[in-house]
């Protein structure tokens, strides 16, 4: 990044196209984001941003959208925050009664987890334990109905034969991801996105994965998968409150 300006610019293009899933142009900037730029100059500024593989133009007349390389940017930002971000009070009640019903059963409270997260945040979460075949997988349906599976045949496919044979493939994440992950406190969160991850059948999306402890010190694992223009930071919220809590229910 090489101005602040620019910083300012894309960040807030990231965040319009999170909630509209629609290319981003700078008459649209000029009227919401109070730069007091002209339109040529926003264009300038995207264009410097284009060169640098920050944002990319799908057609020659459009707005820009961001690229793998912005997203990446933009969670590093998130992740190197001083101030821990969270979750909006409504979820985290939600969090803590679907937490509080489980009655420290280990396959209710992933099952409970998959449920919640998914309903929370809109993306597919896959829930499961260490060593054990059995997971527990919510929200497919409403992933595939997002913009981005619209009428893209191609992409849907691709999507759908990743997760026809996921509980193989499951295996893979894990190899891949969980070793690479902390120890039972304080579990990082590894984001992966488009195509930082290895799996051609989802490169259009991003990827997060934790693991998190049980009751009986049983290692459970957390997979959520949503396109790349996911609400990052409502997400990372809304996991890290989550594990937090599990771990508070584990002390009691």
């Amino acid at each position: 990044m090489t101005t602040g300006r620019q910083e300012k610019l894309l960040d807030f293009i990231i965040k319009e196209h999170v909630k509209t899933a629609k290319p981003v142009g700078s008459s649209l900037i000029s009227k919401k984001a109070g730069f007091g730029l002209s339109s040529a100059t926003l264009r300038s500024e995207m264009g410097e941003l284009e060169k640098a593989d920050y944002l990319a133009q799908l057609h020659t007349s459009g707005g820009r959208v961001p690229t793998d390389k912005a997203y990446r940017y933009y969670v590093n930002q998130l992740l190197n925050k001083p101030i821990k971000i969270k979750p909006d009070e409504k979820d985290k009640k939600r969090i803590n009664r679907t937490l509080s019903a489980t009655h420290e059963d280990s396959r209710a409270i992933n099952k409970a987890i998959a449920n919640i997260l998914s309903e929370c945040t809109g993306n597919l979460v896959i829930a499961g334990i260490a060593n054990d075949a059995e997971f527990f997988k919510q929200g497919l349906v409403s992933l595939l109905r997002m913009p981005e599976f619209r009428g893209e045949f191609s992409d849907l496919f691709q999507l759908a034969s990743f997760f026809e044979g996921f509980d193989a493939m499951f295996q893979a994440i894990e190899r891949e991801f969980f070793h690479t992950l902390a120890g039972p406190s304080g579990l990082p969160i590894q984001i992966l996105i488009g195509h930082e991850n290895p799996f051609k059948q989802i490169r259009g999306e991003t990827i997060m994965c934790t693991k998190y402890i049980l009751p009986g010190d049983i290692i459970g694992s957390l997979t959520l998968v949503g396109p790349t223009r996911m609400d990052y930071k409502k997400n990372i919220s809304l996991i890290n409150y989550t594990i937090n809590q599990l771990q508070k229910l584990n002390n009691t």
